[in-house]
């Protein structure tokens, strides 16, 4: 899920696993002949092989191979910008443990997407706004809070408690933001109310998702 820098040759990789996040340190990864260069990047799904360590939560990476590379996100900022927002979430939420399989499963899933959209077979209708809210919502299943969406009354709400009135197009919307939108204030407004839905139930970087949203709505 990150990449830092370790030595003047060498990477700190996170990793989230079916399993739960794991910490690597992939050494002599920048130099010229070593066996990692072009194998892991930030958006790929790799099989990894690394050397627990018995103590502290950094371990040695031993191997490395990519299972799906999403070259295509490097052709669109909006790609790059969402996948980032997304991988961000997953890292803030994501359990240790079997917990962690269905977070995986999700980031990978709306990685594949992001891709499909940039290379030209759209994987659903609605933009990258779409894209944004579909992985949102998905976050928020696998967190518990789900929020109840009354698309007759338009009315959002998490279990009955904060209720935030919208109109019934958004709440319809948001109820399925695979399906096109009437026009494009819908997408806008729905990605409004799901911001301020993690700001009261969530605890995120508001100011990160503001940046990709302004950079995804872009035309």
């Amino acid at each position: 899920m990150s990449i830092v820098p370790w030595s003047r040759t060498s990477h700190v990789v996170s990793w989230l696993a079916p399993r739960g996040k794991v910490t690597t340190v992939a050494k002599g990864a920048v130099r010229p002949k070593s066996w990692f260069l072009g194998q892991y990047d930030l958006n790929y799904t790799c099989d990894i092989l690394y050397y627990a360590h018995g103590r502290g939560d950094i371990h040695a990476l031993r191997d490395c191979v990519p299972v799906e590379r999403r070259d295509a996100l490097r052709d669109d900022f909006r790609a790059l910008a969402l996948a980032g927002y997304f991988r961000r979430l997953a890292s803030d939420f994501a359990p240790q443990g079997p917990d962690s399989a269905a977070w995986h499963d999700a980031l990978a899933s709306a990685l594949d997407a992001l891709a499909l959209e940039v290379g030209g077979s759209p994987s659903f209708v609605g933009g990258w706004i779409a894209h944004m809210l579909r992985f949102e919502l998905e976050a928020l299943h696998l967190l518990g809070l789900s929020p109840e969406i009354e698309a007759e009354s338009g009315v959002f709400s998490l279990s009955g408690e904060r209720r935030i009135p919208v109109s019934a197009n958004v709440a319809e919307y948001l109820r399925d933001p695979t399906r096109p939108a009437k026009n494009r204030q819908i997408p806008l407004d729905a990605a409004r109310v799901i911001g301020v839905f993690y700001q009261f139930h969530a605890d995120c970087a508001p100011d990160v998702r503001r940046t990709v949203l302004g950079m995804i709505s872009k035309t």
